[in-house]
Order: C-alpha cells, then sequence, then structure tokens
C-alpha cells in the first residue's frame, strides 16, 4: 500500500505538455523590418519575417524558402502587428525575435516611439538593431543568399565577422539602445547594412542561382543626437 501510495505522489509531481504548440501552428517571427509608408501619409511600412516550417520538413527544402516576408502599413506600430494576424496564416510569436532593422529614412525622424513599443512588449530585449544605409528595411530583409539562406542570420553572422576581425561596427542590442536614447552623457550610435550592389531580379531563386549575388554589406555607423 505504501509503495502505491508513493507512485501516485511522484506521478502528481510529473509536469504534462498541455501547453506544447506544433510548428506548424504558430508564426514565428524572428525579425522586423520598420520603414516609412509608401501607401499612407503618415504611420509605418513593417515587414515581419517569420521562419517557413515546410522547409525545414523531410522534403520541403529543395522546394521552399526557409523564411517568409508579410509587409503591412499602419497608423502605429501596435496597430501594424494586428494587422499582420490579417495576412499570417498562424497565431503570431515574437518569442523568437532576433532582429530589427529599421529604415534609413525613418530613423532620420526619431526612434523614440518605437523602442518604446519593444521596451514595453513581450519579446526579449537582446536581439539587435540595425539602420538600412540607402534603401529600406524591407528591402534588406527580402535578401535571400546562398551560403546563409536565412536573412536574419546573414545580417547578424556578417556583423559579428566584422565586429570581430575589424571591430569597425559593433552589435548594439536594443535594450541598450533604449538605455542610450533615454540617459546623458552618450549619444546612441548604430551600425549601418545596406546592399552591396542593387537586385537583378526580385525572384530570390534567382539570387540563388548567381555567381556574384547582391548580399548584405555591413557598412557606416549612424549617430543620433539626442
Amino acid at each position: 500500500m505504501k509503495k502505491v501510495i508513493s507512485v501516485l505522489l511522484i506521478m502528481g509531481l510529473l509536469t504534462g505538455c498541455s501547453n506544447y504548440r506544433d510548428l506548424n501552428e504558430v508564426g514565428l517571427i524572428i525579425a522586423i523590418g520598420i520603414d516609412l509608408p509608401q501607401e499612407r501619409e503618415s504611420g509605418y511600412r513593417v515587414t515581419y519575417q517569420l521562419i517557413n516550417p515546410g522547409y525545414f520538413s523531410q522534403n520541403g527544402a529543395g522546394s521552399s524558402l526557409p523564411v517568409i516576408n508579410y509587409t503591412v502599413e499602419a497608423e502605429t506600430f501596435i496597430e501594424a502587428y494586428r494587422m499582420a494576424s490579417l495576412i499570417i496564416p498562424r497565431e503570431n510569436s515574437v518569442t523568437h525575435l532576433s532582429l530589427i532593422v529599421i529604415g534609413e529614412a525613418l530613423a532620420r525622424e526619431g526612434l523614440g516611439l518605437i523602442f518604446d513599443v519593444f521596451e514595453r512588449g513581450e519579446s526579449r530585449s537582446s536581439f539587435p538593431v540595425f539602420i538600412a544605409r540607402d534603401t529600406t528595411a524591407e528591402e534588406v530583409l527580402g535578401v535571400i543568399e546562398p551560403l546563409e539562406s536565412n536573412p536574419t542570420k546573414s545580417i547578424i553572422s556578417t556583423s559579428e565577422n566584422n565586429e570581430k576581425m575589424y571591430a569597425i561596427s559593433e552589435i548594439v542590442p536594443i535594450y541598450r539602445a533604449i538605455s542610450l536614447l533615454s540617459g546623458e552623457g552618450q549619444n546612441l550610435m548604430l551600425s549601418g547594412i545596406h546592399l552591396n550592389k542593387p537586385l537583378k531580379s526580385q525572384n530570390q531563386t534567382d539570387n540563388l542561382q548567381d555567381i556574384k549575388p547582391p548580399v548584405v554589406e555591413v557598412t557606416g555607423l549612424a549617430l543620433f543626437k539626442k
């Protein structure tokens, strides 16, 4: 009898998987690009980059791309996130957010309102922030490279190599960027990225077949005053 009671007590301590969610049921947002709107007079144009689970399936790697980009425009950043649910066929999740890219034109108007959203949001605050120079964040996140077919990983890896080998750029996590903007005595500096040459085609499969494809290059610094 004592053994039965002991087993029951041990079973009561075991946890189940009641909150388990299959990857195919969740839209994992790994990067966000933020630009000035093209179809509105004010607001934001936001690009969400999601992992494509079909790419990692047994038969999907050769027939699909590893990520999918969805772009919406809205008056506020919060509204854009809600609107994304109208075109993303899965429940959005920013728990795996790894990168923020901000277009240069938008960055020149200030980052306070944008950073305030992330400071109060549910995503982790250690992901880096970059400025898309002479281009848009949407275009940068839309480049698939042969060696690193995940644009988010490619940008981060290239920046890490640059920082390690040449110390020209610095990877600045968003929590530090927020601290520098809200504090005094030191101005915020963010690394710049851009395409080393124009895209020949909007079809990313064509880019994968090019021996010298357009790639994302780490270049320059964005210095913010106040």
